[in-house]
This record gives C-alpha cells, sequence and structure tokens, in this order.
C-alpha cells in the first residue's frame, strides 16, 4: 500500500472527530489516575480500542451515506474519498470492518480481564456504531442521530474508562461526562443542520429535518450554553474542582460558533466546516476539562 493510500484511509477516518471518542474514555481513566492499583495498560488499550472504533463508524458511514444516495459531489458531510473516487466503496466497507474487529478483539481482551459490565457496554457501543447508518435499523435516518451520540459519547463511554481501572460506576463519572458529550452532541447536529437540504432530497429524517432549520439554529445554541451551565453547576456541588472553570476559556470559540449559525440564514455554504469547528470546541474544552483534573490533584 503506498503512502498516498494510507493517507487517503486517514483522511476517511475523519480525525478531526476523533476527540469526540478519546476525550471521554480519557476522562473515565483520568477521575481513576490517583488510584494506586492505576492500569496505565488497560487505559492505553482502551484508547486504542475507541481510535479503531469511531474510525470503523467514519468509514461505514462514507459507505452506507454513498449507498444511500445521502452524499453526492454537491454535498459536504463526507470525508470525500468515495464521492471523488478516490477509494472504491469495497475498500472503505471491509477497512471499517477491519477496524471495527480490531476494536472488537481489544474490547474482547479487557472483557476477559476485568468483567462482563464492560462487555455489556462494549456491545451497545459496537451495535449502535454499525447500525448508525447500517442496514437494517439505519438510526441516524430515522432522527436518532444526536440522542445515540450524546448517550455513546458521554456516559457509556466515560463510565466504561472509569470501570476499567475501579471497577465500579459512580455517579461523579456520570455527571462529569455530560457537558462534553453535549458539546459532542453539537458536532453531529451541526453537521445535520447544514445537511438538511442534501438530507432532504436522499429521502432520510434527522432531528434537524423533523424539527425545522430555525429550532434546529436554538437546539445547537442550547446544547452549547447548557454544557458551560452544567459545567458550573458540578463545580459548585464539588463533583469537580474549581480548576475547572479553566474550561470557561472556550467560551469565546463556543460564542462565535453559535453566531455563526444564526447567521448563515439556512445557508449551508456559510456553516460548511461548523462540524468542524464544533470538533475542535469539544476538543480544547475536554482537554481543558482533563488538564484542571490533573491539576487538582497536585495542588
Amino acid at each position: 500500500m503506498t503512502i498516498k493510500k494510507i493517507k487517503l484511509f486517514i483522511r476517511a477516518s475523519r480525525p478531526f472527530s476523533l476527540t469526540a471518542s478519546v476525550i471521554p474514555v480519557v476522562l473515565g481513566g483520568i477521575l481513576a489516575l490517583k488510584e494506586p492499583n492505576f492500569n496505565y495498560g488497560y487505559f492505553i488499550l482502551s484508547i486504542i480500542a475507541i481510535v479503531f472504533l469511531q474510525s470503523s463508524v467514519n468509514l461505514l458511514n462514507d459507505h452506507d451515506d454513498f449507498i444511500n444516495k445521502v452524499d453526492a459531489k454537491d454535498s459536504y458531510g463526507s470525508s470525500g474519498v468515495v464521492v471523488e473516487g478516490l477509494l472504491t466503496l469495497k475498500e472503505v466497507y471491509l477497512s471499517g470492518i477491519l477496524l471495527l474487529i480490531l476494536g472488537c478483539l481489544i474490547g474482547l481482551f479487557l472483557v476477559y480481564n476485568v468483567g462482563k459490565p464492560i462487555l455489556i457496554l462494549g456491545i451497545i457501543g459496537a451495535l449502535c456504531g454499525y447500525f448508525y447508518t447500517g442496514k437494517p435499523l439505519m438510526l441516524k435516518y430515522r432522527g436518532l442521530g444526536a440522542p445515540l451520540v450524546f448517550i455513546i459519547f458521554g456516559p457509556l463511554m466515560t463510565l466504561g474508562g472509569y470501570y476499567l481501572q475501579m471497577h465500579e460506576f459512580t455517579l461523579q463519572s456520570f455527571v462529569i461526562s455530560i457537558p462534553t458529550a453535549l458539546l459532542t452532541t453539537a458536532i453531529l447536529h451541526a453537521n445535520d443542520i447544514r445537511d438538511i437540504r442534501h438530507d432532504k432530497r436522499a429521502g432520510i429524517k434527522t432531528l434537524s429535518i423533523s424539527i425545522g432549520y430555525k429550532n434546529a439554529q436554538k437546539l445547537y445554541s442550547t446544547l452549547i450554553i447548557i454544557a458551560y451551565v452544567f459545567l458550573i453547576i458540578i463545580i459548585i456541588f464539588k463533583y469537580i474542582s474549581y480548576l475547572s472553570l479553566i474550561c470557561l476559556l472556550t467560551v469565546p470559540a463556543a460564542t462565535k460558533n453559535i453566531n455563526k449559525l444564526r447567521a448563515a440564514e439556512d445557508s449551508s455554504n456559510h456553516i460548511a466546516e461548523l462540524d468542524k469547528e464544533s470538533g475542535k470546541l469539544q476538543g480544547q474544552f475536554g482537554i481543558l476539562l482533563i488538564l484542571s483534573i490533573l491539576l487538582s490533584y497536585i495542588l
């Protein structure tokens, strides 16, 4: 395989979006870092597994969206490798299945060493990932994309990352997952808002189509605002340290994204990059949240 081909597969995996899964898993692990029995091997393997699994979902999503005529040359949603003829449908599908298998194999190793709760979480995540756009469920096309992303890329992954280390679920690990889960959901929602015209043409039904453009705009703003409000609430109730107020440094970026969408006036051209910008916001917020928790162990 040539370097050029490898770069195309990397492009198809959409690296900019991988913070959506890496951050909640790291967050769950970091919450247990101060414990004497912290297992760095499990921590690293969980990150590798989740990168494989999300990359798999992104590849399979490209395949399914092209098959179902959601992606076309004038649309924005995919990585573009299939639409532009850079990779074949078969190559994208098989690479997605391969990464899914590799992610599941690592997951099974962790299940064997940690226990059945990880198996349950893994099965839920893998099935939802495959059937996100895969037949017969095609969950995204039935308007279930946003709630699924919130659950999987929020509580599910953070609780899983924490359980790998502590062999228990806690309220703290659940509530701390909420702000980043909301911001991750905003990434998908930005994508869906931008693609309303193309998705309607393809005959699918996303949440943005169901509630209409104006309400979808309001929902995007609400997801972001609630993320910051919830952060302050869990700081007040001492689930995390006041040091996590450092996450408020991302408010200007959040405000910029909200204002850009409000000014778009139903024009996808003006928000073509909003999903990537929302991904950057989630990544910056998540990294600052993780750093603040690490600092709280030292100070």
